[in-house]
């Protein structure tokens, strides 16, 4: 069941991206994000074998536009280093890693609706599953890739 779900978001967002003529980015987001979203769902986890890697493909991609990549990958990945220093129990190190890698197709302007969409998207996802610990991953991922697609 998984694995069927998985394809079928995987290729609706290859699908719209592609009607859109979207970015480069947007592919990858979507190829990453679903499998990132998947397992963070499932285990409260983000693995470094998969977001650090995402993370250099996406600054790469941005090359074009390298210094307000970098930029803005710093701004996205450091307020979220900064809430997880403040408030450890909201947000796991691997948020944190996504957030800086996530930061680098996101123009300076998307960086505050990103942040919204993605908190708003994770509250959401809370309502859904009603529960009080839920994955942030899947909200930045959902954001990020709708911000660089639509």
């Amino acid at each position: 069941m998984t694995t069927v779900l998985l394809a079928f978001v995987l290729g609706a967002s290859w699908t719209v991206a592609d009607v859109l003529d979207a970015p480069p980015s947007s592919y990858v987001l979507a190829c990453f994000g679903v499998v990132l979203a998947m397992i963070d769902l499932r285990h409260h986890r983000l693995p470094d074998a998969l977001t650090l890697p995402l993370g250099a493909l996406l600054l790469l991609l941005e090359f074009h536009r390298l210094g307000a990549a970098a930029l803005s990958a710093a701004i996205f990945g450091g307020a979220h280093l900064a809430v997880r220093r403040l408030r450890p129990a909201w947000m796991g190190g691997g948020d944190v890693k996504l957030a800086f890698g996530l930061g680098a197709p996101l123009a300076l302007s998307s960086l505050l609706p990103a942040a919204i969409l993605s908190s708003a998207l994770t509250v959401l996802l809370a309502a859904l599953r009603r529960a009080r610990a839920v994955p942030h991953g899947p909200g930045l991922l959902a954001a990020t890739w709708a911000l660089t697609t639509l």
